[in-house]
C-alpha cells in the first residue's frame, strides 16, 4: 500500500505582504524599529490564528500611530474572525474614511452588517467592492452571497443616522495658479511650488489613493515639460483637469514628492467631523444590535467557513474513513477492464460522499470536471498498450473501487488532499489555515485542482517532476472564497 499526501507551496496572500509600505513616518528612528517588530509579532500571531494576542499587538501599534490604516485594517479582520463583529466595524470604518476604496475594509465592512442580517446594506459595500476589482473570485462570492440573500429573507432595515461631511473646495485656489506661474518663469523655487501641490492634495483637489506607496527617491531635477506646463496653465491655456493629471503623474511616480505625514494629518476640521461620525456610526450598530435582538433574525453569515466547520466536527464519522485509511486499499475490488481494439478501458466505481450540510460552492457537481479531464488524458499500461480511463458513480460502498470523501479539518501542514494510490480512500480539503488565522473555504477552482491531483493517484498515478503537470506535487496558487486579505 502507498498512501501519497499532497504538500502544496500556498504561493498565493502572504500576510507579510501587506505589512507596510510606509511604516512610520516620525522623525525617531528608534520608534520606526520599534514598529517594525510590533508589525512581525503581529503577522505571526496571524498566522498561528493567535487572534487576540494579534489584536493585542495592533492596539500597542495604534497607540504609537493612531490613525494607521494597515494596522487599523488588520485589527479589525482578526476582530470580525473573532466574532466581535462591532469592534472590527468601528475599526473598518475608520480606514474607510480615509481611503473609500479599501476593498479588504469594504468586504470586512459588508461582512459584519451581514453577520447582524442587514443584508442591504452590506450589499452597497460588496457593490462598491465590485466596481473596483470586478474580476475578483473573492468580491464576486460575497456579491452573489448578497444579492440571493436579499430575495430570500426580507426584514425591516435599522434607520441609518446623518453623516457628516468636511467642506471640500472643488476649485483650484487662484494663488495656487499664481505660484505655478511664477515658478515656471524661475521667479519662486521648487519648494514654493510643491507647497501648492500639497494644499491641493490636502483640501483633496487632487486624489491620490495610495501616496505612502509612491517612489520614495525623488529625481535629481523636475523635468523641464513640467514646468512648461505649469506655465500654460496658468495661462489658462489648458484646463485645470489636464494640469491636475500631470500632476498626479508626478506625484505617483515619485517626480514630485510631498511631505506624507503632513497630508495624512487632519485639520481640526476634519476630526471634529469624524469623531461625530464615529459616534453616529457606534450608535448605529448599537440600534442593529438591539434590532437583531428584539427581531430575532435568522442569520444567514456571509463567510460560512466557521459555520461549516462547526457542522462538520458535530458529524466527524460522516465525512471522515479513518478505519479504512488505516487498513489502506487492500479491502477494496479492483478496477475492472476490457481490452478493445488494443485499447484497456479501465472501469473505475466511484462513491461519493456528501458535502457538508450548508457549504455555499457545489464541488460534487465540480467533480465531473475531474472525471472528465482524466477520461480525456491519453495513459499507457506497463506493457505500453493505451489505457482510457472510465468512471462510473455509485451508491454502494462495497462495489465501489475509490471513496471520495471532502474534510474541512486541517490534514496536515501545507497538506491539502490525500489519496490511496490506484484504489481505496480519496479525501479532498475543503479549506485551509492559511489566510488569516481562521479556518476558510478555498474557491471552487483550488478544490478542481486538488480533487484532480488526488483522483490521479486513485487511478495509481505518481507525483511527476514536470511542474506543469497535475501530477507535479505542488499547487501554483491556493485561492481562498471569503478571505478578506485575498483581493490583492
Amino acid at each position: 500500500m502507498q498512501k501519497t499526501n499532497w504538500g502544496l507551496l500556498l504561493s498565493g496572500f502572504l500576510i507579510s505582504s501587506i505589512f507596510f509600505s510606509a511604516i512610520c513616518h516620525s522623525a525617531l528612528g528608534n520608534v520606526d524599529v520599534d514598529i517594525s517588530i510590533l508589525y512581525e509579532q503581529a503577522n505571526k500571531h496571524l498566522q498561528n490564528g493567535e487572534l487576540r494576542e494579534a489584536v493585542n499587538v495592533y492596539d500597542e501599534i495604534l497607540l504609537i500611530s493612531p490613525e494607521n490604516i494597515d494596522a487599523l485594517l488588520m485589527k479589525g479582520i482578526a476582530l470580525s474572525n473573532l466574532d466581535r463583529h462591532p469592534q472590527s466595524m468601528k475599526e473598518l470604518y475608520k480606514v474607510l474614511e480615509r481611503e473609500p476604496q479599501n476593498v479588504s475594509a469594504l468586504l470586512g465592512m459588508g461582512v459584519g452588517f451581514g453577520n447582524f442580517g442587514e443584508y442591504k446594506e452590506a450589499q452597497k459595500y460588496f457593490d462598491t467592492a465590485y466596481s473596483i476589482v470586478p474580476e475578483n473570485h473573492v468580491v464576486i462570492n460575497y456579491k452573489n452571497f448578497a444579492e440571493s440573500i436579499i430575495k430570500k429573507y426580507p426584514y425591516n432595515e435599522v434607520e441609518k443616522p446623518e453623516f457628516f461631511q468636511v467642506n471640500i473646495i472643488d476649485e483650484v485656489p487662484a494663488w495656487v495658479k499664481n505660484n505655478a506661474g511664477w515658478w515656471a518663469n524661475g521667479q519662486i523655487p521648487d519648494s514654493t511650488f510643491i507647497d501648492g501641490i500639497e494644499f491641493l492634495i490636502k483640501k483633496k483637489i487632487i486624489v491620490i489613493p495610495d501616496l505612502a506607496n509612491t517612489s520614495s527617491e525623488k529625481t535629481e531635477s523636475i523635468p523641464t515639460w513640467v514646468k512648461n506646463t505649469a506655465g500654460w496653465w496658468a495661462d489658462d491655456r489648458i484646463a485645470d483637469s489636464e494640469f491636475l493629471a500631470g500632476i498626479y503623474f508626478l506625484v505617483e511616480n515619485g517626480l514630485l514628492i510631498v511631505d506624507i505625514l503632513e497630508i495624512a494629518e487632519m485639520t481640526e476640521e476634519e476630526k471634529k467631523i469624524a469623531d461625530r461620525n464615529r459616534w453616529q456610526f457606534a450608535r448605529y450598530l448599537d440600534r442593529i444590535e438591539k434590532t437583531v435582538s428584539d427581531d430575532k433574525r435568522y442569520i444567514e453569515y456571509p463567510n460560512p467557513s466557521g459555520d461549516v466547520i462547526k457542522k462538520f466536527l458535530r458529524d466527524y464519522i460522516k465525512w471522515n474513513f479513518e478505519q479504512q485509511i488505516e487498513i489502506g486499499n487492500k479491502s477494496f475490488p479492483n478496477p475492472t477492464y476490457t481490452l478493445a481494439d488494443g485499447i484497456y478501458h479501465m472501469e473505475y466505481k466511484i462513491y461519493i460522499n456528501k458535502q457538508p450540510i450548508g457549504l455555499p460552492l457545489d464541488h460534487v457537481s465540480t467533480l465531473v470536471n475531474s472525471f472528465k479531464y482524466w477520461e480525456g488524458q491519453e495513459l499507457q499500461a506497463n506493457d505500453g498498450t493505451p489505457v482510457k480511463i472510465h468512471f462510473v458513480v455509485t451508491e454502494s460502498k462495497i462495489d465501489a473501487n475509490l471513496w471520495v470523501t471532502w474534510v474541512v479539518r486541517d490534514i496536515g501542514e501545507n497538506v491539502l488532499g490525500h489519496a490511496n494510490l490506484g484504489k481505496g480512500v480519496i479525501e479532498v480539503g475543503l479549506g485551509g489555515y492559511a489566510c488569516d488565522g481562521n479556518f476558510q473555504l478555498f474557491q471552487v477552482e483550488t478544490v478542481e485542482t486538488i480533487m484532480t491531483h488526488e483522483l490521479g493517484h486513485g487511478i495509481g498515478l505518481k507525483h511527476t517532476t514536470e511542474s506543469d503537470s497535475i501530477m507535479y506535487p505542488t499547487i501554483k496558487e491556493t485561492n481562498y472564497a471569503y478571505c478578506l486579505l485575498d483581493v490583492k
